[in-house]
């Protein structure tokens, strides 16, 4: 996104810090413009005796001085547009710090026109303010400090950078398509973690084979030394009943 577009568009998303750069750009911005208008406007020789030409400096002074705040007004909704945006609501939202100033407006010219003391008409003005400040300290920390929507919504894809986000995430699982970073062994000790790390998966891949039936060897199947030294075979010509020669 270019300069123009952060400062005047209303359509697409913007972060915080995006948000934040372009209230800085168009305040410092505005106050240049505003002085140098304000000197070139100024009437040369001071302010003026007559009437009429107090009324034509004062009028031109105070276009010079709309000129600007016009600008930094526009700059000031277009921000705010984007950032609701991406916080995920509609851009109407940026005008309901209006209601509360038509009305101070309103009872300040209501109280110059009936003639009220002016003690009456700012009291007649608290509540207004106090509304208005409210409104204004929600937009900040809504606008200003809570990041955006992580996934595209009907005003665009997430913007790119930032605090708020459309980049990588910084945790669970990784991201298809793109492998883990290895990690790189500790220089001195990079033979011995290597080594350790082996037998730990040697370990594991042990535990995991299925564990068959132990081949039985010769030894286990003869009989005892003790049993079988005790057991003479019979002869051939040997009868039930008669005593063997000794």
């Amino acid at each position: 996104m270019n300069l123009v577009s952060l400062l005047f568009g209303f359509s697409g998303r913007i972060n915080r810090v995006q948000y934040w750069l372009g209230c800085v750009i168009a305040g410092v911005g505005g106050a240049m413009l505003f002085f140098t208008l304000a000197l070139l406007t100024m009437p040369q020789g001071g302010v003026p005796k007559d009437e009429l030409q107090a009324l034509q400096a004062l009028s031109s002074m105070g276009f010079a001085f709309g000129v600007p705040l016009m600008l930094m007004g526009w700059a000031g909704s277009a921000l705010q547009t984007k950032r609701l945006h991406d916080r995920g609501r509609s851009g109407l939202w940026a005008l309901a710090p209006l209601l509360p100033v038509l009305m101070i407006v309103v009872n300040i010219v209501s109280g110059l026109t009936t003639g009220m003391r002016p003690e009456q008409v700012v009291a007649s003005l608290m509540m207004w303010l106090v509304i208005l400040q409210i409104i204004n300290l929600v937009m900040f920390v809504d606008i200003g400090c809570m990041a955006g929507k992580p996934e595209p919504n009907k005003f665009g894809p997430p913007p790119s950078g930032g605090f708020s986000g459309g980049g990588a995430p910084t945790g669970g699982s990784p991201i298809p398509g793109k492998a883990r970073p290895v990690p790189q062994p500790i220089p001195g000790m990079g033979s011995t973690l290597v080594g350790a790390e082996s037998a730990i998966e040697r370990a594991i891949a042990a535990q995991g084979k299925p564990q068959g039936p132990q081949p039985v060897s010769a030894s286990r199947l003869s009989p005892a030394p003790a049993l079988s030294a005790g057991l003479r075979p019979a002869t051939a010509g040997g009868s039930f009943g008669r005593k063997a020669p000794s």
